[in-house]
């Protein structure tokens, strides 16, 4: 899904039930053993939110649509399955520096 959208550094990311997570940093690719049922998604959000005073790190699979016009991404679940995925947590693989990082362009007005 990620590859057909042309995300941009510093859009918002907003929940289903419309909680402004934050802002988009990056992207991190996983390199080798993806497998969704295991949560081991292929990529991720960076998302660097003040409200939250965290970083959440969002599978790309959870995306429900990208309004590149405003500069949102939307997410297909709440704020509770953020929470219960503890989404707050950095993933392992990037963590461990193994992660291949994408840097987005910043939006031009």
């Amino acid at each position: 899904m990620e590859e057909i959208m042309q995300f941009k550094k510093y859009d918002k990311v907003v929940t289903a039930d419309d909680v402004k997570l934050g802002e988009l940093l990056r992207l991190h690719h996983r390199t080798e053993e993806v497998n969704p049922e295991l949560r081991l998604y292929a990529s991720y959000l960076e998302v660097w939110s003040v409200a939250f005073a965290t970083r959440f790190f969002i599978p790309t699979d959870y995306i429900d649509e990208y309004d590149a016009a405003a500069g949102t991404i939307y997410l297909a679940d709440t704020m509770q399955t953020v929470q219960e995925e503890t989404w707050d947590r950095t993933p392992n693989f990037v963590a461990g520096h193994q992660s291949q990082r994408q840097e987005l362009p910043v939006a031009v007005p």
